[in-house]
């Protein structure tokens, strides 16, 4: 199971005043919801303000009571406005194709705050002509973590819809959690097969649309709002040792950065980045056994990489150490993993 992540990000103002917009127009007093939180008006009057993850996340869930609607996550992901996302939609629009704007998402998905690249992870695989987003929540999330999930697959949607100019080609979505009592509208917006009380969370797609050139593709553009992106991703997660280690190990999880050369890139002793991962809740290897899993469930979801490659992908010389450490972290062999992954 997943460690608390204990670093939470704040909220940009701009989410905010569109999010008490929303929940005002479903007949909720908005107002009455931000001042019960803590919310003040100075909070949210301009662009750089931000509201504690603890605000944004009691508003939900004062929200989701209010409402009396367990399926508001999958509302409030399909409303979501373009300014929401400011530069990091941009980033995306602008990008080459639907392959170039996925990697550049997932890549500074912490971007606006809130749960994405903290609370929940998203990753992208693709196999068998199927592209797939694979969303993984954190428990720690409580009562806000099915809320979370459907916000974050139906803002997919809206933002591919963004990004293509036309709905992104669904063709199956597996859930880890219970079949919930709005399932009827799942049906309505995905319009594909649906499984509940899956292993995973994945949305899957028709690969072909990943290398469509893009209608508002713009090389010059995607550079520079991917400038932008990256000082403020930088700046949003300057504090979060755990989040900046995590992007180290990411990128080559086979070699992952020793704690001492991760200390100094980072400009920490090695002592001091040990206290600080554990101040968040993490040990330096847990947190690479997490990285190392979440590129091995993606690299086994890709039947043109043997059991071995995928092994050597993740750092491992052999089956064996391998098989050891998926069984540690799963519960099931990659074999059985592969096997269930790809069951009609």
């Amino acid at each position: 199971m997943w460690n608390s992540w204990r670093a939470k990000i704040n909220t940009d103002a701009r989410y905010i005043v569109w999010l008490l917009d929303q929940l005002s127009s479903l007949g909720l007093d908005a107002e009455a919801l931000a001042a019960n939180n803590g919310i003040s008006p100075s909070q949210l009057e301009g662009p750089d303000q931000v509201v504690t993850a603890e605000q944004h996340q009691g508003l939900l869930r004062a929200a989701l009571a209010a409402s009396k609607n367990p399926g508001l996550g999958l509302e409030l992901g399909l409303r979501r406005s373009l300014v929401t996302l400011d530069q990091f939609a941009y980033l995306m629009m602008s990008s080459a194709n639907l392959r170039a704007a996925t990697e550049a998402g997932l890549r500074y998905q912490n971007y606006t705050g809130r749960f994405s690249g903290g609370q929940i992870i998203i990753s992208f695989s693709e196999a068998a002509n199927e592209g797939c987003y694979q969303i993984y929540a954190n428990p720690s999330l409580g009562d806000l973590r099915l809320l979370a999930i459907e916000d974050v697959l139906t803002n997919i949607l809206t933002t591919c819809r963004w990004i293509l100019g036309k709905d992104l080609p669904l063709s199956r979505l597996n859930c880890d959690y219970p079949s919930p009592p709005h399932a009827e509208r799942y049906s309505e917006i995905f319009d594909c097969p649906l499984q509940f009380d899956a292993p995973h969370t994945e949305l899957f797609f028709e690969a072909s649309i990943l290398d469509e050139p893009l209608p508002h593709s713009s090389p010059h553009s995607a550079k520079l709002y991917e400038k932008l992106c990256e000082e403020k991703s930088i700046e949003r997660n300057r504090g979060d040792v755990a989040w900046r280690l995590w992007q180290m190990v990411v990128r080559d999880p086979s070699q992952p950065p020793t704690l001492e050369a991760a200390a100094s890139e980072l400009h920490y002793s090695a002592r001091t980045l040990s206290r600080k991962l554990q101040a968040q809740g993490w040990q330096y290897q847990e947190l690479v056994d997490r990285v190392r899993e979440i590129q091995a469930r993606r690299f086994l979801s890709d039947p043109r990489l043997s059991l071995s490659e995928v092994a050597q992908k993740v750092g491992y010389a052999d089956s064996s150490g391998f098989n050891r450490a998926f069984k540690k972290w799963t519960g099931h062999t990659p074999k059985a993993y592969r096997d269930a992954l790809f069951a009609r």
